[in-house]
């Protein structure tokens, strides 16, 4: 369902291979999510295949986001298909998590809040 890249520095890269998020298989991809990010600082969700998100496969990023949050991690969004950013723009979603152009960019953005010595969590 989905690829999952650890880079140095407690960076992972998360990338579903889904076409579609939405009510049919939201919760298999908020469990993958979630495993991705157990044990991860930083997380990069990947959602350049995905074409299509509904407001159940939404909710389920926002509530990992928390999820992640509440255990001192941060993420960001990058390479967001138009009619998924049609979504985001519509609900603020880039007032509470950062959507970059691709994964460099959001690399470089989360670069930012990692010390040399940070990796994965405990």
């Amino acid at each position: 369902m989905e690829t999952n890249t650890a880079t140095p520095g407690g960076l992972s890269l998360f990338m579903p291979e889904l076409r579609k998020i939405d009510v049919l298989n939201s919760d298999a991809f908020q469990a993958s999510l979630l495993s991705a990010m157990e044990g991860k600082r930083h997380l990069i969700l990947d959602l350049s295949n995905v074409q299509f998100i509904d407001s159940s496969g939404l909710g389920k990023i926002i509530a990992s986001l928390r999820l992640f949050r509440e255990k001192g991690g941060e993420m960001r969004i990058c390479s967001v298909r138009p009619p998924v950013q049609v979504l985001f723009t519509m609900v603020r979603l880039a007032e509470i998590v950062g959507i970059d152009a691709d994964a460099e960019a959001s690399t470089l953005e989360l670069r930012k809040h990692v010390s040399p010595e940070a990796g994965p969590r405990p």
